[in-house]
């Protein structure tokens, strides 16, 4: 077309350098990506992210083909409102070859959509919501009617409440990726009631993290998820950084001792992410006047109801051991779910991921769990992590139905698709934490040496 200015991926690639954050963006001059070869200048001036519902999630496809991203994340009309950030096309001569995998995917997904996969179960998530909450009504009676009387019954309570809190997080996580109701409206109210007062997390701050998380999985530098140093290292990138910590000597001796510190820390995780939603909530990047309202009056209700619970109705001593357990139980369970998705898979520098497409990254990153009625239900579904990445809005009722599929293509493509139990995925957790101590503590002995 005549008079469209054309891009090459070095130009693209220049726009990206030196923007981590929105106010980089937003002062840094253009800011270009590319989707389905077209170029779209998200940068200063252009107001992208005080429209874009996914905040900051958009500055980790910067620079990149972000087609895949945009195809999991956007609904069929988010094209065509991205038309007022256009600014031209990929150079012809920058196109490569078509993705053979990528092809087949969006194939998939069109037979997908006519099996009726991404319609959702109402009834299924209505018993879900139902039976969550009966958690944590079971922990309440507990509490209310023997937490002065008996030790036992509080801890039951805790670890009720701990189940609870990790249960709501799986439901609120279905739900804010759109998997229920196709008004996004109504799946960010339920995600506002299960995740914010339910269980404490903030929608904003969840969202800010998790979306970039799908779009870079074990992206070293770029996935938040695997961001855990000075505590845990989950590649031989990670153990270059101990020169960003002031005090080494403790970043050294949390990762050579990260085999066994691990399970402790995942106790602490719930407690830390916690603190981060309020503490994302009290800073400036939640931009909507009132979305940040809303966060900040369902996190009061959460912190008002729950320590309310714990300390009207228990003698001193068992509201701590029932805060205790359910904030440290929860943040195990949690945590431990999460670890297995991802922990232990390869990571990759940005430059090395360059290599994959963005189907090809979530599948190779991504650890599926044989499917039991155990682990559907332990892990909220997220055992089928691959087709979850894959397809982010397909409810969880339907990836028993799709894992196969996914796993036909990826072998048709040699597309590395790895599956194992719950079990061996913690061993293979653990066997990377140790491989990754023992080079930490080579590090430590070179450095004491030198």
């Amino acid at each position: 077309m005549t008079g469209v200015r054309t891009f090459t991926w070095a130009e693209i690639e220049q726009s990206a350098l030196k923007k981590k954050t929105i106010l980089d963006v937003e002062k840094g001059g253009p800011a270009y990506m590319a989707i389905h070869n077209k170029v779209y200048d998200i940068g200063a001036g252009t107001g992208f992210f005080r429209m874009h519902p996914g905040g900051a999630v958009a500055i980790s496809q910067l620079g990149k083909d972000a087609s895949g991203a945009f195809e999991v994340f956007h609904t069929e009309n988010a094209e065509a409102m991205m038309s007022d950030f256009y600014v031209g096309d990929l150079d012809p001569k920058e196109i490569g070859k078509p993705n053979e995998f990528k092809k087949d995917i969006e194939i998939l997904r069109t037979k997908l959509t006519e099996m009726g996969c991404f319609e959702s179960s109402k009834l299924y998530y209505l018993y879900k919501v139902a039976s969550t909450l009966s958690i944590c009504l079971a922990s309440a009676y507990l509490v209310i009617n023997y937490g002065r009387t008996s030790t036992l019954a509080v801890v039951a309570a805790g670890l009720l409440m701990a189940v609870f809190f990790q249960q709501s997080g799986w439901l609120a996580h279905d739900f804010l990726h759109h998997q229920v109701f196709k008004n996004r409206t109504y799946n960010d109210a339920m995600g506002y009631m299960i995740g914010n007062i339910w269980q404490g997390f903030s929608v904003s701050w969840w969202k800010d993290k998790h979306c970039v998380h799908h779009s870079v999985p074990n992206v070293h530098g770029e996935d938040p998820d695997i961001n855990t140093m000075p505590f845990l290292a989950w590649s031989e990138h990670a153990l270059e950084m101990f020169s960003d910590f002031k005090d080494t000597d403790v970043a050294r001796f949390m990762i050579t001792n990260q085999p066994i510190l691990f399970f402790p820390i995942l106790g602490v995780a719930r407690m830390a992410w916690a603190t981060s939603s309020i503490r994302f909530n009290m800073g400036d990047k939640v931009i909507n006047p009132t979305q940040a309202l809303i966060e900040k009056l369902t996190l009061a209700v959460h912190w008002s109801w729950y320590l309310t619970l714990t300390f009207a109705f228990c003698t001193p001593l068992r509201a701590l051991l029932f805060l205790f357990l359910s904030q440290c139980g929860c943040g195990l369970l949690l945590a431990f779910v999460f670890t297995v998705n991802h922990n232990g898979m390869p990571v990759y520098s940005p430059q090395e991921a360059k290599q994959f497409d963005f189907y090809e990254l979530q599948v190779v990153t991504g650890r599926d769990v044989i499917s039991t009625t155990f682990s559907d239900w332990f892990t909220g579904g997220l055992n089928y992590q691959i087709e979850h990445h894959m397809f982010p809005t397909l409810p969880r009722h339907s990836f028993a139905k799709v894992q196969p599929l996914v796993e036909e293509l990826c072998k048709k493509h040699d597309v590395s698709f790895h599956k194992t139990s719950l079990l061996g995925g913690a061993g293979e957790i653990l066997d990377r934490l140790s491989g990754l101590a023992k080079q930490a503590a080579k590090i430590r002995y070179a450095a004491k040496s030198e």
